[in-house]
């Protein structure tokens, strides 16, 4: 079993590697939008979410952390898991470690996929376009950057640290990340597989 995050800026194409590798792998695919989207549906969370969805803004970690807790627990017997847009901020990342050790299936390894701020945003306004997301706006994605490089992007330090950290540059194609991509999770499961054989 492998437990991958897929990282990266807004617009560094996260969900559509995350959704590829799942199904190509065989992990479950954690994505915190869906599951935030989702939530934004039910009584419970409605206006909260929403409010923080279409701002651009990072919902709270104590409601993040306690929804994407109950969905690991709910799957931790997939054969692996990749989340995508979580954790977020050093206290997601550290809860999340906690959580998977304590569930005996710790974190393999984080993807980062690499892409410059200018890039990244052309792509999402593009996918705005066709997906008709409100967050999808050139005001909302500046907010979504601030965010990111204050809240976010120091998670890239913190997993160096432990050398969980693997960078990919995400300027080619579609194919083409998702092609290093794949070789790379091969040799994480190779290496994996030796090492419970011992």
């Amino acid at each position: 079993m492998i437990n991958l995050i897929i990282f990266g800026s807004p617009g560094a194409g996260k969900g559509t590697q995350a959704q590829l590798i799942a199904k190509k792998h065989r992990l479950y695919h954690i994505s915190s939008g869906e599951i935030l989207r989702a939530e934004s549906s039910s009584k419970k969370y409605k206006e909260s979410i929403t409010k923080f969805i279409n701002q651009g803004s990072l919902v709270p970690d104590d409601l993040i952390i306690g929804i994407i807790e109950n969905k690991v627990k709910e799957k931790i017997k997939e054969p692996g898991l990749i989340f995508d847009g979580y954790p977020r901020t050093i206290r997601q990342a550290s809860s999340l470690n906690k959580l998977l050790k304590k569930l005996k299936s710790p974190l393999t390894a984080v993807i980062n996929l690499q892409l410059e701020e200018k890039t990244a945003v052309e792509r999402i306004l593009s996918r705005g376009l066709s997906s008709g997301r409100k967050d999808d706006n050139l005001k909302t994605i500046k907010r979504r950057f601030k965010i990111y490089e204050q809240e976010t992007k120091p998670l890239l330090k913190y997993y160096a640290k432990q050398g969980k950290l693997i960078t990919i540059d995400g300027h080619p194609s579609i194919a083409l990340v998702n092609k290093k991509i794949n070789a790379l999770i091969k040799d994480l499961q190779k290496s994996h597989a030796e090492v419970e054989a011992r």
